[in-house]
């Protein structure tokens, strides 16, 4: 169902404050895995610096350093994540993959707690003995020593050590030092991380190494070298979406009584999302998290057949239904001991209707996102948090009327949801969920005969027939869920960042409708309509949509208000009467529950206690609308993690 350009994910996500025990167990063959690219590589193919530079000054201490990860990725993509770490606690940090040129041998002996480097000419090892015997001054003076090399620590990571003395062998060039394993998650608390970046270059063949990873210095190596002169790091990362399948069909409701049902009949979604994020962690506290999402090439499928076999009486439904929902495949990112991210995707589909006598309608319609439509989520300043471009999406709606005696009004909507977990070890766990309406369309029907022809007054055109009035609704809501232990200065939130509402046109579609207006079954019929109902005949019972009434000659005045066309026998003068004693049921009495919400459905000419008013949660018309309890508590399920 996904294919392989899901890999593509986030690329990005690449380092999250420290953890031993985050990604622990994954392999040098989890296809999630970020993996170290050495810096002096990463400068020199974006001409930063020279390769062949050798500089003294990358031995000295400093007060941060760049770490720089990444994967190869489909169509020519180097996957990246780039990260400033800042020395915890005031210990310097040495990246050792910046000086390694300066070095001949690195022996880190079987981290039993000292290692080697032997350098390459004796201007290196004074210097480097110069500056690092400092320590040796003091008990307590260390410094950071951060190694990406074969034989420190495990195949394909980055290994800390704490360093704490220095000693030299002047003979042979080589500086001995006594050092202590660092866990990721005593050093890593404080950093900024920015994710979902992507280099692209001309010749993907060069990022294929020997084996599954081979020597990933030499993947790095190939890779950046294939993009230098080339790379073009404005790219977002983009990972695919597709769910469901086209005429794959789907029971979405069917009524206890067998009167009604609901089927999808072509749902499915396509398309694919680049997702960029910056992280700021000081102290092992998230400062600041923002996720900016955009959809390229999304589009939205939603066809429904409504069915009606017998309903005498006016009833309602309200019914949604999540058909599909899952982890994306490939879209995990996994920066061994320090950092995961997980996807999932979900899909829903809801209906809500009013129906009477018999019917059977497809409805739905096609929708595409804009490829410059973005939404930004800002954990700290949910008034930042926005959506953007979408208002130019593009909506074509589709209907099919094949029986229709009475009345149909028919509203769904397709909602599709991408969730993001960001695991930060120590730090917390934080979800960010964009939910999209796309979008929720409103269908009324209703059966209609003129004697002149209804939808067209020429020669053999059809005196029966459905009006149709149509609109569309769209929305998009975003959830915040943060989990940071016991740093409440982060509360959790959910904001609906657009809803905005568009006519589709009304409609008239030619229909027999036997026994409406004196049809008989065929749409050029010349049967005569029964006689008018005079003023001594019984009336006859008319029942439209919640109310009740009698026909009766539109010349008579009619208590009920408006007469209502559709629901009597006889020519366009009888028409149905409503009683003005029998008022539409109440719809402020039943309950919505839209997402993380509770609410009552009601007029929207009531004010409403809990703030906005939100579509597709209740029968009726687009006057009945939810309004959500005031303070509704918040307790969104966490996604699920790959």
């Amino acid at each position: 169902m996904f294919p392989s350009a899901a890999t593509l994910l986030l690329a990005a996500t690449a380092l999250l404050p420290g953890a031993c025990c985050v990604g622990n167990a994954a392999t040098a063959k989890d296809a999630s895995v970020l993996h170290p690219i050495s810096l002096r590589d990463y400068e020199s193919a974006f001409g930063l610096r020279r390769r062949s530079e050798e500089e003294f000054t990358d031995l000295d201490p400093n007060t941060q350093s760049q770490l720089i990860y990444g994967r190869p990725g489909d169509d020519g993509q180097l996957l990246l994540a780039n990260m400033t770490l800042y020395a915890p606690d005031g210990l310097p940090i040495i990246l050792m993959e910046r000086f390694e040129g300066l070095t001949s041998a690195v022996d880190c002996k079987g981290d039993d707690g000292s290692m080697s480097l032997t350098f390459k000419s004796k201007g290196a090892h004074a210097y480097a003995l110069k500056t690092w015997q400092v320590i040796n001054e003091d008990d307590d003076k260390q410094f950071l020593l951060i190694a990406n090399h074969d034989g420190c620590g495990p195949d394909d990571e980055r290994q800390p050590y704490k360093v704490s003395m220095v000693t030299e062998d002047p003979a042979d060039l080589t500086i001995s030092m006594k050092t202590a394993i660092a866990q990721w998650s005593e050093v890593a608390g404080s950093y900024d991380l920015d994710f979902g970046k992507a280099a692209l270059h001309q010749t993907p063949h060069r990022l294929r190494p020997r084996g599954f990873w081979g020597d990933i210095v030499d993947i790095g190596k190939d890779a950046l070298e294939a993009g230098q002169g080339n790379a073009d790091l404005s790219k977002s990362v983009n990972f695919a979406v597709n769910v469901g399948s086209s005429g794959q069909k789907t029971n979405i409701y069917t009524d206890s009584k067998g009167r009604f049902s609901i089927d999808c009949i072509d749902c499915y979604i396509t398309g694919s999302w680049g997702v960029q994020g910056h992280i700021v962690v000081q102290g092992f506290t998230l400062q600041d998290l923002t996720l900016q999402a955009a959809p390229q090439d999304f589009k939205a499928k939603l066809e429904l057949e409504a069915t009606v076999t017998s309903s005498k009486e006016p009833d309602t439904l309200q019914s949604s239904k999540e058909i599909f929902s899952a982890p994306i495949p490939g879209a995990g990112i996994t920066v061994t001991g320090i950092f995961k991210l997980g996807a999932t995707v979900s899909y829903e589909v809801g209906t809500s209707a009013t129906f009477a006598g018999t019917a059977t309608a497809d409805f739905g319609l096609s929708a595409s996102l804009p490829n410059g439509a973005k939404v930004v989520a800002d954990i700290n300043n949910p008034s930042d948090s926005s959506a953007t471009g979408w208002q130019s999406s593009s909506l074509t709606p589709n209907f099919e009327v094949t029986k229709l005696s009475a009345s149909l009004t028919l509203a769904a909507f397709s909602q599709p949801k991408i969730a993001f977990g960001i695991e930060l070890t120590k730090v917390g766990n934080v979800d960010v969920a964009v939910t999209m309406k796309l979008p929720e369309i409103s269908s009324t029907l209703s059966a209609d005969y003129d004697p002149k022809g209804l939808c067209s007054q020429d020669a053999g055109a059809s005196k029966t027939g459905v009006k149709l009035e149509n609109k569309a609704d769209e929305s998009l809501s975003l959830q915040i869920d943060v989990d940071l232990g016991d740093d409440n200065t982060k509360p959790s939130w959910s904001k609906k960042l657009l809803d905005f509402s568009q006519p589709l046109g009304s409609e008239c579609i030619p229909l027999p409708i036997p026994g409406l207006g004196g049809a008989t079954g065929t749409a050029t019929s010349s049967a005569k309509p029964p006689a008018k109902t005079g003023s001594g005949d019984t009336p006859t019972k008319c029942t439209p949509p919640d109310k009740t009434g009698i026909c009766q000659n539109t010349s008579k005045s009619c208590a009920g208000g408006a007469y209502i066309s559709g629901y009597c026998p006889g020519d366009d003068s009888i028409k149905c009467c409503p009683n003005a004693s029998t008022p539409a049921p109440a719809p402020s009495a039943t309950t919505c529950k839209p997402p993380g919400k509770t609410g009552v459905c009601q007029s929207t000419s009531k004010s409403c206690a809990g703030g906005a008013y939100i579509s597709g949660y209740c029968p009726g018309d687009d006057t009945i609308r939810c309004c959500p309890d005031r303070d509704p508590d918040f307790t969104a399920k966490r996604r699920r993690r790959l």
